[in-house]
């Protein structure tokens, strides 16, 4: 999670694979939600050198490549709704498993 707190967020922001960013709000002043998220929007459109859509095409009619800020942003929230993404494994069970490995070719000694 990257947010304002991070010193470093902008570039952050720009290292993230842009299949990979969402944008909300913590705020729970319905008054500061919708500025606060734009805001967060322009930072994103800003860093990634994407436009902020200001009318809405067919998607159909448009690659890619030429999308927006808004249309991303929809794709991303999407596909994490729908769930189904890889889940990386825990370095716990990667240093368990080489553990293991380096252990398992121990001999056994019989007294």
């Amino acid at each position: 999670m990257i947010n304002h707190k991070h010193a470093n967020y902008r570039e952050l922001l720009a290292a993230c694979s842009p299949d990979r960013i969402l944008v909300e709000s913590d705020y729970n002043d319905i008054d500061m939600i919708t500025s606060q998220t734009w805001a967060i929007i322009q930072v994103v459109s800003d860093v990634r050198g994407w436009p902020i859509e200001t009318e809405w095409v067919n998607e159909s009619e448009l690659e890619e490549e030429n999308w927006g800020t808004i249309r991303r942003l929809e794709k991303n929230w999407l596909r994490f709704k729908a769930g189904n993404h890889p889940v990386k494994q825990a370095k716990r069970r990667i240093k368990q498993r080489d553990f293991d490995s380096a252990s398992s070719g121990a001999e056994e000694i019989d007294n």
